[in-house]
């Protein structure tokens, strides 16, 4: 610090550091981070504090040497619990320092024999992938399982895992497109709320915003983002998590640091078609301190895009839904701050959602709800030969329901062609499409229940 204040300062007040936000928030994987305490630190850029943050509390390496390793310590406070099946078994939790806080500190027994901290000062570097990935690739409790187009096969993907990162395609960093100013890291998905240092790098930004040779092709660009036809599917590598439910415990060893912990019953998919769904932008992010109510299938939004078929500014995306089974508090209409680190040591869900209600200073009843959160799919860009072709979503209809997404005709064939014409044969789809659009310029509401927002009637 004594030779970066700068750099110091600005990491301090960066997103990294601080987290602002997170604490009013209810994700579907470990859901809320506060009663958890400890458990949701090991990934702050920090020595282990959370408020009264100050520049010495900044831990540099962390993105700047990929050797380096630490944790939590010391782990010497016992906590003896009975689990769900009648098991008592003592978890060695982290101890408080002097001024309340957790303390992060080396791992030598993780780093190559005879590392000190001058050698891993004397070599830092700019972050690589690997360094984010430290991270990004196991938030939610493990590799892939969260975002599902980033895991740890990202640092040396294949040229078909995402042809941007591959060293034989772009072989990209993370900073080529979230490009950082002042250790301000933008990069803002669907699900997540603080965004920071401007606007992440588009597609258009390295790349023309009528890419194709083809102008039928072209013609998507001003409502279907790059994303929806060049990443088929998700998951390519590494399995992520569509589901978790916490009201069926799974013994997982490898957590609580190897102790062992009770985790909802995950459900995991490779190679997944995405969903998909308009988004401007914007996002709605369920925030703690309201009532939520339900989505008319039942299930309870907690992060879901903004945008729709006729809304300005909005583009056709892929995305990752992601559903789980939490606690609802029924007075108060207002999710409950789970205690997944209770869950985890004991698996008795009913207690962990008690005391998460307690912790909110509430009291009565609960129920366990259906939620959704809907993720932006951004990584996992393949070779231009991979894209989707027409046929995938206007005429197998194996990879998008267009009728959901607002793609419908006005009425019966017979009703809407004949506005128009006699009786005619049906053409294929594609023929018919370019005849009326390509050719004779009309707009969609000629056919269908939708407009273009951002023309007329008539295409120019």
């Amino acid at each position: 610090m004594a030779c970066h204040a700068t750099e110091a300062e600005n990491a301090l007040h960066s997103e990294h550091m601080k987290w602002d936000g997170k604490w009013q928030q209810v994700n579907t994987y470990c859901t809320s981070p506060a009663p958890a305490e400890y458990a949701c630190l090991s990934c702050h850029a920090s020595t282990g504090k959370v408020t009264n943050q100050t520049v010495n509390d900044v831990d540099c390496l962390v993105c700047h040497n990929d050797t380096y390793q630490r944790s939590l310590q010391p782990l010497d406070i016992p906590v003896t619990v009975t689990d769900w099946q009648g098991n008592t078994k003592t978890y060695m939790t982290p101890r408080k320092n002097a001024e309340g806080n957790y303390t992060m500190q080396p791992r030598f027994d993780l780093m190559p024999p005879g590392t000190t901290m001058v050698q891993l000062a004397q070599n830092v570097h700019l972050p690589t992938r690997e360094t984010c990935l430290r991270c990004h690739a196991k938030a939610g409790g493990g590799d892939g399982v969260k975002r599902g187009d980033i895991s740890t096969a990202n640092i040396n993907p294949a040229l078909t895992s995402d042809v941007h990162m591959s060293p034989q395609g772009g072989n990209f960093t993370c900073q080529t497109c979230h490009v950082t100013t002042d250790h301000q890291i933008p990069g803002k998905g669907i699900d997540l709320r603080v965004s920071e240092g401007g606007a992440v790098k588009s597609c258009a930004d390295c790349h023309s915003p009528k890419p194709h040779d083809s102008n039928s092709l072209n013609t998507h660009t001003d409502r279907v983002a790059c994303q929806s036809c060049h990443i088929p599917t998700f998951a390519k590598d590494v399995a992520t998590e569509m589901s978790r439910d916490w009201t069926h415990p799974v013994w997982n060893p490898s957590g609580c640091s190897g102790q062992g912990a009770w985790v909802g019953e995950e459900i995991k998919a490779s190679n997944v078609v995405p969903q998909y769904t308009f988004w401007n932008g914007t996002s709605f992010v369920y925030d703690l301190a309201q009532p939520i109510s339900p989505q008319p299938d039942g299930s309870y939004a907690m992060a879901a895009a903004n945008g729709d078929i006729n809304s300005t500014g909005s583009k056709l995306y892929p995305i990752k839904l992601h559903q789980a089974v939490q606690p609802r508090h029924a007075a108060s209409g207002r999710m409950v701050q789970y205690d997944v680190l209770w869950n985890f040591m004991t698996g008795k869900y009913e207690e962990a959602a008690a005391r998460g209600v307690a912790y909110m200073n509430l009291s009565g009843s609960y129920s366990w709800v259906r939620t959704t959160a809907e993720q932006l799919i951004s990584h996992g860009v393949e070779p231009a030969d991979n894209a989707l072709e027409c046929a995938n979503c206007h005429e197998e209809g194996t990879q998008m329901d267009l009728q959901a997404l607002g793609y419908t005709l006005k009425g019966p064939e017979s009703t809407v062609c004949t506005q128009c014409h006699n009786t005619k044969p049906m053409k294929p789809f594609i023929d018919l499409h370019n005849k009326h659009v390509t050719d004779k310029r009309y707009d969609c509401v000629w056919c269908h229940t939708f407009t273009r927002p951002e023309r007329g009637l008539k295409l120019p």
